[in-house]
């Protein structure tokens, strides 16, 4: 396998399903959206597949497809060759179909009754033999196209004009421009190396709720099936990175539809091969500068977001996930920044790619082919710079043929060749789909086939890009920089960072709570794959912070299931064994602090507990006059019921504190408070009583000894007084 590679990460989320081959099928939509042989519609050329490419031992061939009812033998055909683009400006001028440069060969017309007919398309097939460096090339057609150039200066991309023209009229019906690449044997000069990393993802299509998440609809596994498609059957040996999508993955496997069960299948199936390499990334598809910026890096969402997402893929019966643990590659849709590259290389991502606007400073007069490394930055890895313009030519607008959106991809990199060829050393172009872009299954397909057995560029994975195309050096005598800087951050993305973080501490807690079983532990991961889900750069802010709503929803949704029943405690005596009653109508069980908290109530370290409760020893203790009491309790059951040791300090009605709090984090489960009513006496009141009523009988005895005495007094007092 030749070394090195072209990066082409694709945002496969279109709703079209391919067929396992390459060809455009007889029939399909030309440019304008009209069937090929609609009566009435003006005639129109399409392609039915990229032109091959042309040598002194191949001819230049293309597949045609011509709409319309007009007959063959009244539209003719000319062919005008123009000199070979020379710069990138001058390639992407010739994307919306005006040549540049001179002519530099022309056609006689050509009666399209006189060209043979597609056997597989239903159009007509055009083949033309080559000329250049005084040496025609195999084949025979129409006319030779002589491209007049001296020897050994021939090769690279020359646009071709194909018009179509009503004889009746005079009128020309359709313009179609296209490229004849031309390759001659140069020793031993490298071909450009394409690795091609397709994402699998189920795609949404709204722009509400449903957008938060991976949904499985009839639509997006339409989309995921089509994509799936074109990377299997006769194309299944095309060098290929899988980067799954684990969030989709979990939704499909919580889907009991049988084509979600396929899916998955072919899923597997397809990293199985000896040339698919599978990336594990992220659950979702994320901002790692942003996260990091924010700090929610590091080892906290950043870390949730690469172990879930290795975890979910690791589920995957016969999913190949060994790349995982070695040649993984990051690949960035934005700025990064070096507590980024940091945080990445703690996760075991050493080698990134980013777009252009991630590094500061001109780029080299030729097309970035280099991997670079980072200046200043403590990461040990390289980086490669994604093309922005070659991610465009994955998306196929209605206006355009998916056959022709995969030749002018392919014509690109066939100019990336051509323009500084290199010697003994492997080049590489990386290209990013746009994540809110929507690439063609079609288009994909068509790159592939038009990957096999092309002299100018081979496909390879993105792990043989990172492992040997070198490091900067000279390139057709231009200098590839060896080291870049960092960008500039841009602005927020508007990341609702408090909210995730109080949204994660949050989980943290009920996951200790839960995690004890099978059960507990599935319900906190899809909280947590909501959370995460939140994160996704592909959401807008408003729709990142509905998505954390989301999680608020839920996580309320189980904590409902957890209650303390609030009812009225009498103590009839000083002391007493008061039951506190957990009701559970979660279907895990919980492992959770029962603490309960008063400053009428001394609470005692020893105490009973029912049997369906298991609880370690209870911690007590007190401060500012108020006592404390917190127990570790495993509640299994739906009714779970706790005594507590208390003593009552006073008599009378009040309430008492519970909380039913997670082991970690600090997370209220469940609270409430219970009326206590102490109907007990205390000695000390009861000493004081008697003391009390043993004085007043005392007083009561003696105030009935004294009054018969001094009433007899009295009575001798008014006797002596009368006599």
């Amino acid at each position: 396998m030749p070394a090195g590679g072209v990066l082409a990460v694709l945002a496969l989320t279109t709703t079209a399903v391919v067929a396992p081959w390459c060809t455009r099928p007889a029939g399909a939509s030309g440019p304008s959206g009209t069937a090929h042989g609609s009566k009435g519609s003006r005639p129109a050329l399409t392609l039915l597949a990229p032109p091959t490419i042309a040598g002194p031992n191949a001819p230049f061939a293309v597949r045609l497809a011509v709409s319309g009812s007009v007959a063959h033998s009244k539209l003719t055909l000319g062919v005008t060759v123009y000199a070979a683009v020379t710069t990138l400006t001058d390639f992407d001028a010739t994307l919306g179909g005006s040549p540049v440069g001179a002519v530099v060969t022309s056609s006689p017309a050509i009666s399209l009754s006189s060209l043979p007919s597609d056997p597989q398309g239903g159009g007509v097939d055009l083949t033309v033999p080559v000329a250049a460096g005084g040496v025609t090339g195999t084949g025979t057609g129409p006319f030779t196209a002589d491209l007049s150039c001296p020897p050994g200066s021939c090769g690279g991309v020359y646009p071709v004009q194909l018009v179509l023209t009503d004889t009746a009229s005079g009128a020309v019906t359709s313009r179609l421009l296209t490229y004849l690449a031309y390759t001659y044997p140069q020793g031993d000069t490298e071909p450009l190396r394409f690795a091609l990393v397709v994402p699998l993802t189920l795609p949404s299509s709204s722009t509400g709720a449903a957008a938060l998440s991976a949904s499985v609809t009839s639509t997006s596994l339409s989309s995921l099936e089509g994509v799936m498609g074109a990377l299997s059957g006769p194309l299944a040996t095309v060098p290929v990175t899988l980067a799954p999508d684990p969030a989709s993955v979990v939704a499909l496997a919580g889907d009991r539809r049988s084509r979600s069960k396929a899916a998955l299948s072919s899923l597997a199936a397809l990293s199985a091969g000896t040339d698919r390499q599978t990336l594990c990334g992220p659950f979702v598809s994320v901002n790692a500068g942003a996260l990091v910026n924010a700090q929610l890096g590091g080892d906290t969402e950043l870390a949730y977001q690469v172990r879930r997402g290795t975890q979910v893929l690791g589920a995957v019966p016969g999913l190949r996930t060994t790349d995982c643990a070695s040649g993984n590659a990051w690949v960035a849709g934005g700025t990064l920044t070096g507590a980024a590259l940091s945080a990445l290389a703690g996760l075991g991502y050493h080698d990134v790619v980013v777009p252009p606007n991630a590094v500061s400073g001109p780029n080299p007069p030729t097309t970035p082919t280099r991997l670079f490394t980072w200046a200043g930055a403590p990461q040990s890895g390289n980086a490669i710079l994604s093309d922005p313009g070659l991610s465009s030519r994955l998306q196929s607008p209605s206006r355009t043929d998916p056959a022709l959106a995969a030749d002018q991809l392919l014509a690109e990199l066939e100019f990336d060749f051509s323009e500084a060829p290199n010697t003994g050393t492997p080049r590489g172009v990386v290209a990013v789909s746009p994540a809110t872009g929507r690439a063609d299954p079609t288009v994909v397909a068509e790159v592939l086939a038009g990957l096999q057995n092309n002299p100018m560029v081979a496909p390879v994975t993105l792990a043989t890009l990172f492992s040997e195309v070198p490091v900067g050096g000279t390139v057709g005598g231009f200098s590839q920089p060896s080291v870049r800087r960092l960008a500039p951050t841009g602005p927020s993305t508007g990341l609702p960072t408090a909210a995730i973080a109080s949204a994660r501490a949050q989980w943290t807690g009920f996951s200790a709570a839960v995690s004890i079983s099978s059960a507990g532990s599935a319900v906190a991961g899809g909280l947590d794959d909501f959370l995460l889900a939140a994160e996704s750069q592909n959401l807008r802010p408003s729709q990142q912070r509905a998505a954390v709503g989301r999680f608020d929803d839920a996580l309320r949704n189980q904590l409902a299931l957890l209650s303390i029943t609030s009812r009225e405690v009498r103590l009839t005596a000083s002391t007493g064994s008061v039951p506190i009653t957990v009701i559970k109508a979660a279907p895990y069980p919980v492992q959770a602090v029962l603490a309960v908290t008063s400053d009428k109530i001394v609470f005692s370290a020893s105490g009973a507990q029912a049997p369906n409760s298991e609880c370690k020893t209870p911690v007590v203790t007190s401060t500012a006059g108020r006592s404390s009491v917190s127990i570790l309790c495993t509640f299994v059951h739906g009714t779970n019921a706790v005594y507590i040791e208390m003593r009552s300090r006073v008599s009378g009605d009040f309430r008492m504190s519970v909380a039913l709090n997670s082991p970690q984090a600090g997370l209220v489960l469940a609270d409430g408070q219970l009326t206590v009513r102490s109907m007990s006496t205390s000695a000390v009141a009861i000493a004081l009583t008697v003391a009390a009523g043993a004085v007043l009988l005392g007083w009561w005895g003696r105030t009935l000894w004294r009054n018969p005495r001094t009433r007899r007094g009295a009575h001798r007092r008014r006797n002596g007084a009368g006599s």
